[in-house]
């Protein structure tokens, strides 16, 4: 759906809502943030995935990202609880190597990707840098990044 032709149904839509309704949705739009992105590669517990989703939507996270390597990811709704619907979830799953892809996007669009890896001497959560955009990367939970 092209850009053009989401604005038309959006406007159409909005005649069936609420002046409150859409000033709260204004509202929580006003919280999200494209400033930083979580990515996902290669999930294999779909319950994992879904539970990054909740929290991603509770933290305000637009954008989640999907690498799709050896694993396809599904949704688990029983633990997503919805989330996914107030959330972009944008795929990676057409190439031989996706996560190439996707950082290749990622970069473009001006993120410094951040991989989550247990190693000594790294930035921790806390003193991660957050003066441009960033792309924090989680992998498999069997094999990591």
């Amino acid at each position: 759906m092209n850009s053009e032709t989401k604005k038309a149904l959006l406007n159409h839509l909005t005649q069936f809502v609420t002046d409150r309704r859409k000033f709260l949705f204004t509202k929580i739009l006003s919280f999200r943030t494209r400033h930083i992105s979580v990515v996902m590669e290669d999930i294999y517990q779909s319950q994992n995935a879904s539970a990054v989703l909740r929290t991603c939507d509770l933290t305000g996270i637009q954008d989640v990202h999907i690498i799709e390597n050896k694993n396809q990811y599904d949704i688990n709704p029983d633990i997503a609880l919805g989330s996914s619907k107030w959330l972009n979830l944008i795929k990676y799953n057409e190439d031989e190597n996706n996560t190439i892809s996707a950082f290749k996007q990622l970069k473009e669009k001006g993120y410094r990707i951040i991989a989550t890896t247990p190693h000594e001497n790294n930035f921790t959560l806390d003193s991660i840098p957050l003066d441009k955009k960033i792309a924090v990367v989680f992998g498999t939970e069997l094999t990591g990044l």
